[in-house]
């Protein structure tokens, strides 16, 4: 497909941050004109840190607006970035994110944004709704309430009374949205997120986000299982529990698996698995280490790149790794996670 001015191309992350975001700007630009004036067709593209270098297989041109949701800035995503920025000299960039790996690599593509948001401490949508508050825009309390559950979800904290609902709501979507993992469900969630009237869901959405709830209870038990199984073989690599799970689990769930077996084991883990063709390792710290030392790995020539938030970190590594010493930097910066 060839984008040109007309087009608003929206490109944010499969879970429920990057959905209500892509909500968010929905909205706007349908009642607001942010971020193009006129009557624009919005195009979305839910996708996650490594698979946004696939948009420029779908996408050619240069659509009037780009709007980057909750991407972490890899390697990937710097390229299209660098793309557009190079190609396309009239359209607009906008890029909100909250993962650390975007304030140690933003550098000097910073000034090139038309809106720009980073904050650590705030997810991407809660972050939204203040940038265009500040710009005048008025939104939705719908809205604002879905990117307060976001908030809330994101913190583990347990919600009020008042937003117990809404929370539960919104996590029953996040987990809709990585378990069907189809794009046309993702734009449906997003364009009924972003009607401010109180419309229901059809009886389709309610049974996906019903046999989804019963998915994700047969999935924790798959998890809470493997990490039984998968803790006992782990090896002491510093103060880190460290677990070679190549051979023994090849699905989605890797980071859930090593916040699990963390939990169980009530210590930091470095847990070691494949992912399609690469190999990563998730570290998962009780503090918020696992991205230094993520990027360590970076530095040391193991890894290409890291992304995830402090506590947790999905490390890429290169494909002629050295275990033996990836391993000796878990040691050396034991200290930290501990």
């Amino acid at each position: 497909m060839i984008l040109n001015q007309d087009y608003v191309a929206v490109i944010a992350d499969w879970d429920a941050d990057g959905a209500v975001s892509a909500a968010i700007i929905t909205y706007t630009q349908l009642h607001d004109g942010f971020p193009l004036d006129g009557k624009r067709t919005i195009i979305y593209y839910p996708t996650g840190a490594r698979e946004v270098a696939h948009f420029n297989k779908k996408y050619e041109g240069c659509a009037g607006a780009f709007v980057i949701l909750d991407i972490p800035l890899t390697s990937e995503l710097e390229a299209l970035l660098n793309k557009v920025f190079n190609e396309c000299k009239d359209s607009k960039v906008v890029y909100v994110d909250h993962h650390p790996i975007t304030f140690e690599k933003i550098g000097s593509l910073m000034d090139k944004f038309y809106v720009i948001g980073m904050n650590m401490r705030k997810p991407t949508s809660y972050q939204l709704v203040e940038i265009l508050e500040k710009r005048g825009l008025k939104i939705p309390q719908k809205l604002k309430l879905y990117a307060e559950a976001v908030r809330i979800i994101e913190l583990g904290k347990r919600p009020g009374e008042d937003l117990a609902k809404i929370v539960e709501l919104v996590a029953s979507i996040s987990r809709a949205l990585k378990l069907e993992h189809k794009p046309e469900f993702w734009e449906k969630m997003v364009k009924w997120m972003s009607n401010p009237l109180p419309i229901p869901l059809s009886k389709d959405d309610l049974e996906i986000l019903e046999r989804v709830k019963k998915e994700v209870a047969e999935k924790d038990k798959e998890i809470e299982k493997a990490a039984v199984d998968l803790a006992i073989t782990a090896e002491k690599v510093g103060v880190f529990k460290f677990i070679d799970a190549r051979k023994k689990w090849k699905r989605r769930g890797v980071t859930s698996l090593a916040t699990r077996i963390s939990r169980n084991l009530r210590a930091p883990v470095a847990l070691l698995a494949n992912l399609g063709n690469s190999s990563i390792l998730v570290i998962k710290t009780r503090n918020n280490s696992a991205m230094i030392i993520g990027n360590s790995l970076v530095e040391e020539g193991l890894a290409i790149d890291v992304g995830g938030h402090g506590m947790i970190a999905v490390v890429k590594l290169k494909n002629d790794f050295d275990l033996k010493k990836l391993k000796e930097v878990l040691i050396r910066y034991s200290k930290l996670a501990d």
